[in-house]
């Protein structure tokens, strides 16, 4: 190989060599990799200043403050009386925020108090706290010591009580005194209270949610005189009214209704007769003008120390099977004596507790005693419709249940002729006892001076006729006979038992 040739040969290898060696550069999976500086990361500090809570949690109850968050303001309401100038308010902030004054510290609040809040990154915002207390009730409490001291509208003056009463008030002629609801009343004295005499009346109509009150001003049965109504008025009329801690001074009552051949009335519904000295209510008139309540319904009677109430025969027609007898001295509603007879149809209902007869119940009309009624009776008291053209169209109707029996007993359990019994000689046909138990009648002699004993007497032994029904009745520990009819009268007698009788089960007059 000649010089020429090897040059062309060494030529075309470098020429071959530099293709090579640029591709290699140009080619990234090969190229060499530059090293790279790292970077500090940028931390951002937190702009949050907001109170979110702020509260006085020493109080009790614990009090929390109303925070406006547009306004920027904190405000609350404590209760009278609350010390401003040593509070210690708890704070809660945004995360990582700073408050001053600091949550904990003692600040006096008596007046508004700006509190700065500083977020991470030093900016702040300002609140302004305004804490305020609830004003003090200004007295509003009314003495009455006398009759030109009663309005004529008695105004609920505030939460507490609005009127003490330290004297015998009376309101007389034509005169209405108006309760308002909510009204509370204090009687300072065993000799203070409300007398309505004459036409006059006490109107007291409260509500569920705003009773009226009346109460002793010292919590002790008899502390004040209570309640008399000695007027014939209809509108003393009491509804959602409490009456507590009366019946001092002699009156033996919360509430006497007083009157002598007058026609009291008096409508109770809805009222409390509690803590009184003696009875929830007395009617303290023997001689019948009609029904002392105009109305009656929904009345509670506790802790009295005596009855609940003590009534004439004529109240019993009146009272409900709603209202409550509840701790009461006496558990019976006491029915005193009451000199005339009935004159008006009543019904007599099934209530808590017994009725207690103290004297021969007398009447011109129709009695009515439903089931399960109980009746309790004192020595010779009982039920007598007698002859005469006058009670011909009275009679007694006591038709009670197998399951509800109604209840004709002596008020000392299994003796004997304790009391009178049913003297049923007015010849009425509707006279009926069906299921009714009567134990230990039979005490007194009936009938035209012979010696007649017995639970239940059809006429007499003077030939005025008895006439009814008696069915399914149980008679037991009468002082003489159980039953004395005359066969030739209308006398239905079937199903009846007798036990423990002194004489026979039945007598035939002659």
């Amino acid at each position: 190989m000649n010089k020429q040739a090897i040059f062309r040969s060494l030529l075309a290898l470098a020429l071959l060599l530099g293709i090579i060696w640029s591709c290699k550069k140009e080619d990234p999976a090969v190229t060499p990799t530059t090293p790279t500086t790292p970077t500090t990361p940028v931390v951002t500090k937190s702009t949050a200043k907001d109170i979110t809570k702020f509260g006085f949690a020493a109080l009790s109850p614990a009090v929390d403050a109303t925070i406006d968050a547009t306004a920027k303001t904190i405000s609350a309401t404590l209760p009278a009386a609350t010390d401003l100038t040593k509070l210690v308010p708890t704070i809660t902030l945004s995360p990582k925020a700073t408050v001053s004054p600091a949550t904990g510290t003692s600040q006096n609040f008596a007046n508004p108090v700006t509190y700065t809040v500083t977020a991470e990154d030093g900016s702040t915002q300002a609140y302004n706290v305004a804490i305020t207390v609830t004003p003090t009730p200004v007295a509003t409490t009314k003495t009455i010591k006398s009759n030109s001291d009663l309005p004529d509208v008695l105004e609920d003056l505030s939460d507490g009580v609005d009127y003490i009463v330290s004297a015998n008030i009376t309101i007389s002629g034509t005169r209405v005194v108006t309760v308002k609801p909510g009204v509370k009343i204090q009687f300072d004295g065993g000799s203070s209270g409300f007398t309505v005499s004459s036409q006059s009346a006490l109107k007291m109509i409260g509500t569920a949610a705003k009773p009226i009150i009346l109460e002793g001003k010292v919590a002790t049965a008899g502390s004040w005189k209570g309640i008399s109504i000695e007027a014939i008025n209809i509108e003393n009329q009491w509804e959602y009214v409490t009456l507590s801690y009366g019946g001092g001074n002699s009156q033996a009552a919360g509430l006497l209704v007083d009157g002598i051949n007058d026609a009291i009335r008096v409508s109770i519904k809805n009222c409390t007769f509690s803590n009184n000295l003696g009875y929830g209510i007395w009617c303290n008139d023997k001689y019948y003008i009609g029904t002392t309540f105009g109305g009656f319904s929904n009345n509670t009677f506790t802790d009295n120390t005596k009855s609940a109430l003590k009534i004439r025969a004529a109240e019993m027609g009146n009272l409900d099977a709603q209202s409550k007898y509840i701790n009461n001295g006496q558990k019976f509603i006491e029915v005193a004596r009451m000199e005339s007879p009935l004159a008006d149809p009543i019904t007599v209902k099934k209530i808590e507790v017994p009725y207690r007869v103290y004297s021969v119940i007398k009447s011109r009309d129709k009695i009515t005693i439903n089931a399960g009624v109980t009746m309790e009776f004192t020595t010779s008291s009982g039920f007598e419709l007698t002859y005469g053209t006058t009670f011909k169209n009275a009679s007694i109707v006591a038709n009670g249940t197998a399951a509800d029996p109604i209840k004709f007993i002596g008020y000392i359990s299994g003796t004997k002729g304790v009391w009178l019994g049913f003297v049923l000689e007015n010849g009425n046909i509707e006279n009926s006892l069906k299921y009714c138990q009567i134990d230990g009648a039979g005490s007194d002699n009936v009938g035209c001076g012979v010696n007649f004993k017995g639970a239940v007497l059809f006429g007499n032994g003077c030939g005025d006729a008895g006439r009814g029904t008696i069915t399914n009745c149980t008679i037991t520990n009468s002082g003489g006979y159980g039953i004395l009819y005359r066969d030739s009268d209308a006398v239905t007698i079937k199903d009846n038992t007798f036990k423990d009788n002194t004489k026979a089960d039945t007598y035939l007059f002659k």
